[in-house]
Formats: C-alpha cells, sequence, structure tokens
C-alpha cells in the first residue's frame, strides 16, 4: 500500500471509529473519540512537510502524544471501562518510540513514522471494540454506568 492509500485509509477509519464512538458509544466513549480525533488533527497541523518529517525526533509529535498518554490515564482512572487503559498502554508504546529514536538516532525515519503509525491504528479498533461492548452492556443489562463512585 502507498504512503498516500495509507493515509487516506488511516482518515477512513478515524472518522469512522470517531463517528461510531459519538454517535453510539456513552461518555467515556465519547471523550475517547474526541480525544483521539482531536490528537490526530492536532498531528497534522503540527507534523511538518512530509519530506521532512520523521528525521529526527518529532517533539511537537510526541508533546501531542503525552497529552493523549495523560488523557487516557486520567479517562482509565475515572470511568469504569477497561478500555482507557489499553489505549494508554498503546499511546506509552509510542513514546516510548519517540524516546527509542533519541537514543538510536541512526533508525530509519520511514521505521520511526511507520512504528508511530502502527499504535494509532490499534488505538482506532480498540475505540470500535469499546463502544462495541457498550452497546452489548446496554443491550444486555439495560444500563452501562461509565463513571467510579
Amino acid at each position: 500500500m502507498t504512503p498516500f492509500l495509507r493515509h487516506i485509509a488511516f482518515l477512513l477509519l478515524l472518522a469512522l471509529s470517531s463517528l461510531y464512538a459519538l454517535a453510539r458509544g456513552g461518555r467515556p466513549e465519547q471523550i475517547g473519540a474526541a480525544t483521539l480525533l482531536g490528537g490526530a488533527m492536532l498531528t497534522v497541523w503540527i507534523a511538518p512537510p512530509l519530506p521532512l518529517r520523521f528525521h529526527r525526533v518529532e517533539t511537537g509529535i510526541l508533546a501531542i502524544d503525552l497529552i493523549l498518554f495523560g488523557m487516557f490515564l486520567w479517562l482509565s482512572v475515572r470511568t469504569t471501562r477497561f478500555w482507557p487503559l489499553w489505549i494508554a498502554a498503546l499511546l506509552g508504546a509510542e513514546v516510548l518510540v519517540h524516546i527509542g529514536l533519541m537514543i538510536a538516532p541512526t533508525i530509519i525515519p520511514q521505521a520511526y513514522g511507520d512504528t508511530l503509525a502502527l499504535w494509532s491504528w490499534a488505538a482506532q479498533m480498540a475505540l470500535i471494540a469499546a463502544t462495541w461492548r457498550h452497546r452489548v452492556r446496554l443491550t444486555r443489562t439495560g444500563a452501562d454506568r461509565p463513571w467510579k463512585m
């Protein structure tokens, strides 16, 4: 798959997962969707042009990843759902990729960029699964308490 097609496919997945979570999820899923969508939009806005991207540590993208990581850690502490911790772990892996480039700056730029992208795809899939599980719980019990007491 060409990089252009991969970007289009990710944008479609991002749009579908966000719309699904915003329309059919509970408040935690909606917050998660808004956070991931906002993070993706900020990343596009702050990232350098493609030919210059991923040749050094992308500090702007790292900052966004750290903020998202913190948001999902916060959400995992506040909600009754388990999935925010999974997404926080995926975002933690993204942060480790940035740190890996700091330790080994000779990493091939495409490997750096592709590895960051991998975790973003997984986070979108986790959001879809979380929203689907929310719907199952609602169908089964009629309620799905979103927040811890």
